[in-house]
């Protein structure tokens, strides 16, 4: 019995210790941690934020994506959320930076809402095409996933857009 015993404990120390040594998580996923994002001094509105959400989503960081939705949709978040099949090429030639940040607004129930739809990723296939994630913020501090976050979109409807934040 107390050979048994001290089997388990040494199973129990070698499977302990030998977790977490490589660049993949679970099903080969890479982490968060491990992907270089470029970094600035300075950011614009929502740049940030969306470097995190193509981050999360990059690496299928559930936990990572909630920190941008709101809590309504963050319970609804889950693996099955971070499939993006249409998306894949594009996130995996993601370098970790955002090429460039459009702004529009609108106003829902009286409040003015900003949407900040960041750049980063151009269509091979169709060079009127761009990859955008698409957050949105009332304050202009605070931004979360849209319901549709990543977008294929024209570079003529990009380029409507403002370059600077709404005042």
């Amino acid at each position: 019995m107390k050979r048994i015993t001290s089997l388990l404990m040494l199973a129990l120390i070698v499977t302990l210790t030998s977790c977490g040594g490589g660049s993949t998580g679970e099903k080969g996923k890479q982490k968060a941690k491990d992907f270089k994002l470029e970094v600035k001094e300075t950011y614009a509105p929502g740049e940030e934020a969306a470097q995190q959400v193509l981050l999360a989503y990059k690496t299928k960081d559930v936990d990572l994506l909630k920190q941008y939705a709101s809590w309504a949709m963050s319970m609804t978040l889950d693996e099955d959320a971070m499939e993006r099949p249409d998306f894949e090429k594009q996130l995996k030639r993601w370098d970790g930076a955002i090429k460039e940040v459009r702004y529009a607004s609108d106003v829902i129930t009286l409040e003015s809402v900003y949407y900040a739809y960041a750049h980063y990723c151009d269509d091979k296939e169709d060079p009127d095409k761009i990859y955008v994630v698409v957050i949105q913020s009332s304050d202009k501090e605070k931004w979360v996933i849209t319901m549709n976050p990543l977008r294929k979109i024209s570079k003529a409807t990009f380029e409507e857009k403002s370059a600077e934040i709404a005042e």
